[in-house]
C-alpha cells in the first residue's frame, strides 16, 4: 500500500486532534473516525516511520509530530487570518483552511503569525502550536493591526482594511475619506469619537471606531 502526502498529513492532523481530545487508544480512534480511516492505512503511518503503537495506543514519533504540528498549525493560523483580517464567517472558513494547510511554507506562517501577535487559538478555542517566531519572543508582542478602537489617541495610523458588513457604514466611511491606504488618527473618543483624517476631522460613532483595522506609523 502506497498514500501520497496530502492524505499523510491530513490522517497525521486528525491524530493530533484525537490526542488533544484526550483518545490514544487504538479503537476509540476508529470510532471516531468510522470507514474513512482504515487499519491499513494506520499500518502504513506505523511503517513508515510516523507513528507506533504501544499496549493498543498510537503515540506519534519525531517524523510524523513535526509534520502534524506543521500541518495543525498552519491550518489554524489560517483560520485566524481568514476570521481576523479578512472578516469571513467562521462558519466557511473550514474549506479553505483545509487547503490552506498543505501549501503554506514555514516563513509563510512564521509571516502570519507575527502579523496577528502570535495568537494562542484558533476560533474555535484549539491551541494553535508555537512557532520559531513565538519561542523567540521573550515578552508579549502587541499586534501589527488593531481595530481604531484600540488605539491611542494621537496615534498615526494607517487604514489596512475595513470589516464592516453593513453597507451603509462602508458607504459612509468612504464617502468621509476613510479607506484603506489612508492615515488616520483618534484626536477624542468623549462624548463623540472624532477622527483626523489626512487633513480633516470628522465625528464617528464608537462601534465603526472597532470595523476599521490600522496599522501604526512611526
Amino acid at each position: 500500500m502506497s498514500m501520497d502526502k496530502r492524505n499523510i498529513e491530513e490522517l497525521l492532523e486528525f491524530f493530533w486532534m484525537q490526542r488533544e481530545d484526550g483518545k490514544t487508544q487504538l479503537d476509540k480512534i476508529l470510532d471516531s473516525k468510522g470507514e474513512k480511516v482504515k487499519t491499513s492505512e494506520i499500518d502504513y503511518l506505523v511503517k513508515a516511520g510516523f507513528l507506533k503503537i504501544e499496549e493498543s495506543c498510537i503515540y506519534f514519533l519525531t517524523k510524523g509530530e513535526t509534520i502534524a504540528r506543521r500541518i495543525i498549525r498552519g491550518h489554524r493560523l489560517a483560520e485566524r487570518l481568514f476570521t481576523d483580517v479578512l472578516g469571513l464567517d467562521i462558519r466557511t472558513i473550514e474549506s479553505n483552511a483545509c487547503k490552506f494547510e498543505h501549501i503554506v511554507h514555514d516563513e509563510v506562517a512564521e509571516a502570519i503569525c507575527t502579523l496577528l501577535g502570535h495568537p494562542k487559538e484558533c476560533p474555535h478555542g484549539r491551541p494553535i502550536p508555537q512557532g520559531e517566531c513565538c519561542l523567540k519572543t521573550t515578552k508579549e508582542i502587541a499586534r501589527i493591526i488593531l481595530p481604531l478602537s484600540e488605539m491611542p489617541f494621537g496615534q498615526r495610523c494607517k487604514v489596512v482594511y475595513i470589516t464592516t458588513g453593513h453597507l451603509h457604514r462602508l458607504n459612509r466611511l468612504s464617502s468621509l475619506g476613510v479607506m484603506p491606504g489612508v492615515v488616520v488618527s483618534l484626536r477624542q473618543r468623549f462624548p463623540t469619537p472624532i477622527l483626523d483624517v489626512e487633513h480633516t476631522q470628522i465625528a464617528i460613532e464608537e462601534e465603526i471606531l472597532k470595523d476599521i483595522y490600522v496599522r501604526r506609523i512611526n
